[in-house]
């Protein structure tokens, strides 16, 4: 009993829940140019509007023509990550290394809220929009590197979100 205990233990401790956004949980990275790479600049790049139901995102950076709100957070072994989201650019991984390597889902126009679920299964990318498979952009994605969760914002766009949630197994 103690083993199962203490493999739930290890299991929560690996999951992260959030229904409302919290800037702690978040960084942003934009395009430094001297550099060639996708560099943390702090999540004030980006100004956050916290409403009753959900958290307005504004990229007020001022430096590229898109900057990335990432999750950090390391992705060891399979996981999913669920985000209901309203607004946005692209939706994916970035190379968190900050190399100029994506593989994302282009959002489009949204004026409603839909659930997002970005998943890694063994080898397998996947991203959901509210239940259906979406075909996802290769940009010099390199799957055996590490990558971090992003959400591209243009410059002066919103993106809204209700709610995360990070569920990962745990890898050993």
């Amino acid at each position: 009993m103690k083993i199962l205990a203490a493999i739930a233990l290890a299991f929560l401790a690996h999951n992260l829940t959030a229904a409302t956004f919290n800037p702690a949980d978040w960084d942003v990275r934009c395009w430094d140019f001297s550099k060639r790479l996708w560099t943390d600049q702090g999540i004030d790049k980006m100004t956050i509007v916290h409403g009753p139901d959900s958290t307005k995102v504004i990229n007020t950076s001022g430096i590229h023509k898109h900057a990335h709100l990432v999750f950090p957070a390391k992705l060891t072994g399979d996981f999913t990550f669920t985000i209901e989201l309203k607004g946005g650019y692209e939706l994916g991984w970035l190379n968190r290394n900050g190399k100029d390597e994506m593989l994302y889902l282009e959002l489009g126009e949204a004026n409603k809220f839909e659930t997002f679920e970005i998943k890694r299964t063994g080898t397998r990318f996947t991203i959901t929009r509210n239940g259906r498979p979406r075909s996802v952009v290769h940009h010099k994605f390199d799957y055996g590197q590490d990558a971090l969760i992003t959400l591209a914002i243009k410059q002066g766009d919103i993106a809204e979100i209700k709610s995360y949630r990070l569920n990962q197994s745990r890898s050993d």
